[in-house]
């Protein structure tokens, strides 16, 4: 049987793999440059879109906290944006993903930055789910069958006339979400010392 040890051992693991995902994706940074300069219209149609991504991240994170945050553990989540997809955090952590990418003017590197963050959380997913189905041996098959994995389903949307919501857990997950807001001025801080450092990128992205 499952325990609140086996989950939080899974988070950290998680975040473990972010942090190395996250030096190399600054490693790549380093190396590369967008093949858009930056008065370029579509540059700064990424850079802007990007905040609007970010942002449905966070504020779409902290929704799915309000079904979840604190009973992960007690009971199962399967109203609002858990009747659309059975992992909406990761979906939104992986849009909030590539609108930080987008900062930096290419598609391509926006991209690079979901993909990056689906395939961390796919690695975890699977661990989830088998704690999932020993602790609702009943009810965690029926909903594995009718609910998508990652991809949303949005003829399968119903919602919930009640919540127990708490607190603490909504808070803690907003300011989690928070990291790709806050992550922004590093990453134009990295690409100022990157044009310092390297002036011509060993590669391209546009």
């Amino acid at each position: 049987m499952p325990n609140e040890f086996d989950l939080v051992g899974q988070q950290w693991q998680r975040k473990i793999i972010v942090l190395v995902v996250v030096l190399l994706g600054i490693c790549l940074l380093m190396a590369t440059g967008s093949m858009s300069p930056e008065a370029d219209l579509l540059h700064e149609v990424m850079e802007r879109s990007g905040v609007l991504f970010i942002m449905i991240g966070i504020l779409g994170r902290t929704w799915c906290s309000l079904y979840i945050g604190g009973y992960k553990l007690s009971r199962l989540a399967t109203d609002g944006p858990y009747s659309l997809t059975r992992n909406p955090l990761y979906v939104f952590s992986a849009i909030a993903a590539f609108g930080l990418g987008a900062q930096l003017g290419s598609f391509v590197f926006a991209l690079l930055c979901a993909g990056a963050t689906i395939a961390i959380f796919l690695l975890v997913i699977s661990h989830e789910e088998r704690a999932l189905a020993e602790r609702f041996p009943v009810e965690y098959p029926g909903y594995k069958a009718k609910v998508p994995r990652f991809f949303p389903a949005f003829r399968g949307w119903h919602d919930t006339d009640e919540l127990p919501v708490r607190p603490g857990a909504v808070y803690r997950t907003f300011w989690d979400a928070m990291f790709f807001a806050l992550a922004v001025p590093g990453l134009k801080a990295l690409e100022s010392l990157r044009e310092v450092l390297l002036p011509t990128p060993l590669f391209r992205f546009y």
